[in-house]
């Protein structure tokens, strides 16, 4: 797959993981949470994904965050720093969305 079709996919999921959690109809484990927060304080590059998502817990891979974040760090891997900045930016919503302290 190309580095467009990557980010096209990962924009396209983000957006539909974000739209499932501000509507209720997904709801993360407190494990992704905790992962979502461990990446919104982080430098976001192939390399830091990577070393992330290396030591995930069982409840993060057997849920839908995962799927959006493990083509991520190929994104960044394969675009050498120039991830279409749209992109990134719903991935960033998604993972702030997930930090942010409930209202």
């Amino acid at each position: 797959m190309t580095t467009t079709a990557l980010a096209e996919a990962l924009h396209r999921d983000a957006a539909l993981l974000l739209d499932g959690y501000r509507a209720g109809t997904w709801a993360p484990d407190p494990a992704e949470h905790e992962l979502a927060e461990g990446l919104a304080r982080g430098r976001w590059d192939a390399q830091f994904f990577r070393t992330v998502l290396r030591d995930i817990s069982p409840a993060v891979r057997s849920g839908r965050l995962i799927g959006v974040l493990l083509p991520a760090a190929d994104v960044f891997d394969q675009a050498d720093g120039d991830v279409p900045a749209e992109t990134v930016l719903h991935l960033r919503v998604l993972v702030d969305a997930l930090t942010a302290a409930p209202e």
